[in-house]
């Protein structure tokens, strides 16, 4: 069997171990069943900020989705998106002023933020960052949106425990978050 036998079974292998490696990095994939909801908020802990369906008030519709990376370095992302008529959704966006506690300082260490901003506007929603018992920026941390022009209101939760910032202190604080928005819960697509 010669040197190049050997040499090809070793590339071979070599791929193959690399192909097993990266595998797991195409694993994302995404639900917008809304009768998936409750069962995903239990399975992925987010039931300190995702609200329950029967808590929100009466809604005219819902619209769900999670983000799942299953890959290497797992992370899932919730969102759900609620419309009211005009009465309702005044008197959901009054429940939240004491609904959750918001944050109320950016979060920073060394030269990065965890948390770049306490709020922000992007997709015809304001956003505002939750602090619940939990939250671990930017890690596991939920935030509420507010569209006034579309009568919705905009639940996203985040878990990635392995990274550790959202941005750079030199960078602009504002467009990185709405970056991250925009991966992580697919705003830019709405």
């Amino acid at each position: 069997m010669g040197f190049l036998g050997i040499g090809l079974r070793i590339g071979l292998f070599v791929l193959l171990i690399i192909a097993i490696m990266l595998s797991p990095l195409a694993c994302t994939s995404y639900d917008d069943n809304i009768d998936h909801y409750s069962r995903d908020v239990e399975e992925y802990k987010a039931d300190l900020f995702m609200p329950a369906l029967d808590s929100i008030g009466e809604y005219t519709s819902a619209a769900y989705r999670i983000k799942k990376d299953e890959g290497v370095f797992p992370h899932y992302s919730l969102r759900l998106i609620v419309q009211y008529e005009e009465a309702e959704f005044l008197a959901e966006k009054q429940r939240l002023e004491t609904e959750y506690t918001y944050l109320d300082e950016p979060q920073m260490s060394d030269d990065c933020y965890e948390m770049p901003v306490i709020a922000f506007s992007t997709a015809g929603f304001d956003f505002r960052i939750a602090v619940f018992e939990d939250t671990i920026y930017p890690k596991n941390f939920g935030m509420v949106g507010i569209s006034d022009e579309k009568c919705q209101i905009a639940y996203l939760w985040q878990y990635d425990p392995d990274l550790d910032y959202i941005c750079e202190k030199d960078e602009d604080r504002t467009a990185e978050m709405i970056e991250f928005l925009n991966y992580h819960f697919g705003m830019d697509e709405l």
